[in-house]
């Protein structure tokens, strides 16, 4: 295998980076739950239970923005669905293993099956995959402990611009995606359902109604394999 073609691994800088990525991400949504009233010990089980900042990020748009408990929970649903279809490609990927398949399909998240997809070798797959999920891992559980000692400090999360976290890192993860014709026919799609949607429905449910737009992207594939 030449240099170029060598899949990617995580560096120690890398590691670092990453493990730096999601302490920023604990810290800033702690604050933010705090700040929109949570209390300190529901913040920080909440976090360490869901582990997943964009799902957490889009409950509390849409609690924020004046939607109900239920859709709100719906909304970081519709957002967390994407893990699903990460571990599916995944897990057959890894080495043979009930438990371990099972560990890793719980802990599938875009950065670490994203390196971990691109490695030759089964083992490879596993050692990769494990690695980046220990630097996201350190770097979440010791954000969500930082953050949650300094939210009762920050005070007011917008004027620091922390507002602008949620929209930011959600685009970041689906950054790529929008430069495939799926990924583009889905992101407008659900985008314009939205903006539809927006003034006649609940908040909350214009979001959940997106997913749509995935289902859009996916029909004229299925008309053409027919």
């Amino acid at each position: 295998m030449s240099a170029s073609a060598a899949p990617t691994r995580l560096s120690t800088i890398d590691f670092a980076t990453m493990a730096l990525t999601f302490f920023s991400l604990g810290v800033t949504l702690q604050v933010a739950l705090i700040d929109a009233g949570t209390s300190a010990g529901r913040a920080l089980v909440a976090s360490s239970v869901i582990f997943s900042a964009t799902s957490q990020f889009a409950w509390l748009a849409v609690r924020e923005g004046g939607g109900s408990e239920w859709a709100a929970v719906l909304a970081g649903w519709v957002v967390a669905s994407r893990y699903g279809i990460l571990a599916t490609s995944l897990v057959p990927r890894l080495p043979a293993g009930v438990a371990r398949r099972a560990a890793a399909a719980l802990n599938a998240f875009d950065p670490n099956v994203a390196i971990a997809v691109q490695q030759p070798e089964p083992q490879l797959v596993e050692r990769e995959f494990w690695r980046t999920t220990s630097a996201m891992m350190l770097g979440w559980f010791s954000g969500i402990a930082v953050g949650t000692f300094l939210g009762n400090v920050v005070g007011d999360t917008a004027r620091l611009g922390l507002d602008a976290v949620f929209p930011a890192a959600l685009l970041a993860i689906i950054g790529n995606l929008l430069r495939t014709r799926d990924g583009f026919v889905a992101g407008i799609a659900g985008g314009l359902i939205c903006l539809v949607l927006l003034p006649f429905v609940p908040a909350g449910l214009p979001i959940i109604l997106s997913v749509f737009g995935a289902a859009l992207a996916a029909s004229p594939r299925r008309v053409a394999a027919r």
